[in-house]
Order: C-alpha cells, then sequence, then structure tokens
C-alpha cells in the first residue's frame, strides 16, 4: 500500500512537489523511504498524485508527479457531524472514526444536558489543534484526499439558526420520531448534516426547538447507541444506503 502525506499547494509546481517539515521528517527519518519509491501526496482539498520521489536533501523531499487524481476516496455526499460534547465522550475517537468512514465536517455543540460550558473550555486553541492532527492522520490512513474541516465549539441555539433544516437529520432516541430505516435516501442532495447528542442526550427543549426549526428527529429503533458508537455508525449507514440509492 502506497503511504500517503500531506503537502500545500504553494510547494506544486505542476510538475513536482517539494515535501519539507514533520512530512518530510517522517517520510525520510520514520519510515525511511528513499528515491525511486511511490508515496501519495494529498493537498487536503481533493487533489491526490501518485508521485515517485527523486531526491531527499537538506530536509526536503523532491516528488514528481506520475498521476493526478481529483476526489479520491471521498464519498459522493457532503457528510456533516453536529455532536453534543460531554465530558465522558471521546471526541477524539469521534474524529479519527468518522473521518475513516467519510466525514467532511465535525460541528461541536454543547447542550443542555451536556455538561461542557465554552467557559470551561480551557485551552480551545491547544484542542482545535489536536483535533486536527487526529484528523489528518485519519485522513492519510484512510486513503482520502479531502481534510474534514473542524469547527470551534458553538451553542445548540446557535447551531439551529445557522443550519439548513431541510437538510438535517437530528437523532434521538424516544416517542415522537421518525423510523430512520424508512426514510427515502433517494431524497438526499448532495450535502446532508447530521445531529447526535451527548452521552445524556437532548433535553426535552432542545427537541422541541429542533422540530420548531423544520429539522425531522429520526431514531434507530429501540437501541440506545453510545454518543462515540452513534457519531460512527449513523454516518456509514448514511453513506452507504445514499451511494447504494444513487447507483
Amino acid at each position: 500500500m502506497i503511504q500517503t502525506f500531506i503537502y500545500t499547494t504553494e510547494d506544486y509546481d505542476g510538475e513536482q512537489v517539494t515535501i519539507s517539515g514533520r512530512e518530510a521528517h517522517h517520510i525520510a527519518d520514520v519510515l525511511r523511504l528513499g528515491p525511486g519509491e511511490m508515496v501519495r501526496l494529498i493537498d487536503g482539498l481533493g487533489t491526490a498524485h501518485i508521485c515517485e520521489i527523486t531526491s531527499i536533501a537538506s530536509k526536503k523531499i523532491i516528488c514528481s508527479v506520475i498521476k493526478t487524481i481529483k476526489s479520491g476516496g471521498e464519498p459522493t455526499l457532503k457528510l456533516s457531524l453536529a455532536i453534543g460534547l460531554s465530558p465522558e465522550a471521546k471526541f477524539d475517537t469521534i474524529i479519527e472514526k468518522g473521518t475513516e468512514v467519510g466525514i467532511s465536517r465535525f460541528i461541536p455543540i454543547l447542550t443542555e444536558k451536556g455538561r461542557v460550558k465554552i467557559a470551561e473550555m480551557s485551552g480551545l486553541a491547544r484542542k482545535m489543534e489536536r483535533w486536527r492532527r487526529v484528523c489528518e492522520a485519519a485522513v492519510k490512513q484512510s486513503s482520502r484526499s479531502v481534510i474534514p474541516h473542524i469547527d470551534p465549539p458553538l451553542s445548540f441555539r446557535d447551531f439551529l439558526l445557522s443550519c439548513r433544516p431541510a437538510g438535517t437529520m437530528l437523532f434521538h432516541p424516544g416517542d415522537r420520531t421518525e423510523s430512520f430505516y424508512a426514510a427515502d435516501m433517494t431524497a438526499i442532495d448532495e450535502e446532508l448534516t447530521l445531529v447526535v447528542g451527548p452521552e445524556s442526550g437532548f433535553s426535552g427543549d432542545e427537541i422541541e426547538s429542533a422540530r420548531n426549526r423544520g429539522i425531522r428527529v429520526m431514531s434507530l429503533g429501540d437501541r440506545v447507541l453510545r454518543t462515540e458508537t452513534a457519531a460512527v455508525v449513523i454516518p456509514a449507514l448514511v453513506i452507504y444506503l445514499t451511494e447504494v440509492a444513487k447507483a
């Protein structure tokens, strides 16, 4: 399997890509790849190049482009995941596994029952950087070509105001919910946002606010999944079913 690495668009001249910094260290010093070996380089925006390493010098690696692939490893559906933060939920794991599945955007949301407040999120910049690195590692491992975007945390109310209700599904166990299994996947357009609550779930007021906004409230049935499980299983199901429906 060809290893994947990330480059910046400024380092591509149309024929060659120059790799430096952390990625060059990984290629030359950790994996000990050398001239003549093949690598896959991505810009994180949807372009992937299959390249041959031509030289390694002065902590810079020069790679000659052999083949260019657009949107390689990407699902046709642009899928966002709005996820309720809670102390128990493993957000790093959600980012890692969700990226591998094919999520395009992560939206951390602060909810009434999640017990996480903006004022308590000390070191947010460091958290965002760590989440970004987890995301990049998962992109390389899964051979994707787009690095998902991770939004700064926002309140549930602000999320409702900013989302597109017609393209949003909120998942919540309980009464007065639609069955996810009865949903018509052929009606989904190119973008969809899934909303999953924190470990303690959404409050009644939050569910009603979502309904009043015109958001569909869905259920997977009698089974109740943990946040980090639902955050991976539901997107995987949605991507699979939309791919099948449009095949």
